[in-house]
């Protein structure tokens, strides 16, 4: 039998408490199991959310990478590109430079120089400019007796250079050997050069030259070109009295002498003299239409090539003095062709012998000549270029005023110092410099007549010989000092 049990109130009463809190601690962790529950889906969210992010990023850095392969793919084409610019740049470049280089070869060469009239030496007041620039002067080696061309064999005007015999319509008969002007060039034949009978005349063929010259803040200006660089440069010397231009201008291989009527220039003749300027230009004449003496362009041009080739104003230190020296008469004038096996350029450092520049004997020295195409009409220079119009004459007669000589009003000369460089040629302006400075030339000078010039100088003269412009004479003045020889104005 079972038995019961009676509790008392007091005992219920903390039993019940127990019950309330034990109900509370359990609605307490059922509040904390719900809390967590809920902080568990939470972090269950948060956990699915960054797994999504991380999904996301994932799938970003997966684009990013595909994206970096792409421009990397982009960079590596267009370096490949780059470099084929490159590459073709460089054959531009390089094609460029052969272009050139081939237009350097084929365009128009300009051979200058300049004179600074401030510089008192002959050889370093002459400055070379454009393709003459760093080239080695000629000149004569007077210690060993051998010309020097220096870096001007293959110029064109010393290159193409040839002594000839001339026909006196102005054909050429046949070229000279340029060491021997007895021989005919190439066959080696027996040649016309001392032949009175010969119709025609031993002349030099200087090619066609276009030159510009000007004067410019203390320098003259000389430079020189095988084709017309542009209208600034002229071919005077080589101007054809129809104004056509010839290939050859020529001038004479020998002082003039005459022979019968004729002014010749041949060999082995005694130049002549004790004649006026009418009947130079006369006997000149009975050789043909075509012919005439010297002129002041064709002089102007060949002094002008000297200072080029010889890089100093001094010409007869660099070329040779010539036969400046010992002469009081005819007899004492040098029979020609004294030089006929010595080349193309050949002189002498003594006073005594012949000179010679382009196959031309005495260009200075020895005997003045008489020039057409200059006058000095009572202190002012004119002159006349080219044969056209009517060709030259002795009074001055519509040629061009120039310029004003040395300002004076009474005879006089001297050394010149400076002179002014202008198209028409070279006029003298100051004469304080001496035989070895600035131009070592002297001028002499009348302004009170109408002068006929002669230049060069006599075999009286010394010094003074060279480039020397004397206008004191009248065109009827003669003597045993003074000749004219021959020029082919208009070469068929």
């Amino acid at each position: 039998m079972s038995k019961t049990y009676v509790a008392d109130k007091a005992t219920l009463d903390s039993v019940k408490s127990t019950v309330e809190n034990t109900n509370a601690k359990v609605v307490s962790v059922k509040t904390t199991v719900e809390d967590t529950g809920a902080k568990v889906g939470s972090v269950k969210t948060t956990v699915e959310d960054t797994g999504n992010k991380v999904a996301s990023v994932k799938t970003t850095v997966e684009g990013t990478d595909t994206k970096v392969a792409s421009v990397k793919t982009t960079v590596e084409t267009t370096s490949g590109k780059v470099d084929n610019v490159q590459n073709t740049a460089n054959n531009i470049s390089s094609k460029a430079d052969t272009i050139l280089s081939e237009l350097r070869g084929q365009r128009p060469k300009r051979y200058g120089y300049r004179v600074k009239e401030s510089e008192s030496n002959p050889s370093s007041r002459v400055e070379y400019l454009f393709d003459a620039v760093g080239m080695t002067p000629a000149g004569m080696n007077f210690s060993t007796g051998a010309f020097s061309y220096g870096s001007w064999a293959d110029f064109w005007v010393v290159r193409d250079n040839f002594p000839c015999m001339v026909n006196n319509d102005g054909s050429v008969a046949y070229q000279l050997d340029p060491n021997n002007y007895a021989k005919r060039a190439v066959t080696g034949a027996d040649s016309d050069v001392a032949n009175t009978a010969f119709a025609g005349n031993a002349m030099s063929a200087i090619p066609l030259v276009w030159v510009k010259r000007y004067h410019e803040n203390g320098y003259r200006y000389v430079i020189f070109c095988e084709s017309q660089y542009d209208e600034s440069y002229h071919a005077y010397a080589h101007t054809r009295p129809d104004g056509s231009i010839t290939p050859f201008a020529y001038g004479a291989m020998f002082e003039g002498s005459k022979i019968d009527t004729k002014l010749r220039s041949l060999s082995g003749q005694a130049p002549v003299n004790s004649l006026n300027a009418t009947q130079e230009v006369t006997a000149a004449q009975a050789n043909g239409s075509a012919w005439t003496i010297e002129t002041w362009a064709f002089w102007n041009l060949i002094h002008d090539l000297l200072v080029l080739l010889g890089k100093s104003t001094n010409i007869q230190a660099v070329f040779g003095q010539g036969h400046t020296t010992g002469g009081s008469s005819a007899a004492d004038l040098l029979t020609t062709g004294a030089l006929n096996t010595s080349g193309q350029f050949f002189g002498y450092s003594d006073t005594t012998h012949s000179v010679k520049v382009f196959h031309m004997e005495n260009f200075w020295g020895d005997r003045w000549d008489r020039i057409v195409g200059l006058i000095y009409d009572n202190g002012t220079y004119k002159a006349k270029m080219t044969p056209e119009d009517g060709g030259y004459n002795l009074t001055g007669a519509g040629y061009e005023a120039i310029r004003k000589g040395i300002n004076a009003t009474a005879t006089g000369g001297g050394w010149v110092k400076n002179a002014q460089q202008t198209e028409q040629g070279l006029f003298p302006t100051d004469l304080t410099g001496s035989d070895t400075t600035y131009d070592c030339d002297f001028h002499y000078y009348n302004p009170t007549i109408v002068s006929v010039p002669i230049v060069g100088g006599a075999c009286a003269d010394g010094s003074n010989c060279g480039r020397y412009l004397a206008v004191g004479a009248v065109s009827g003045a003669a003597g045993w000092y003074i000749g004219a020889s021959l020029f082919l104005q208009n070469p068929s």
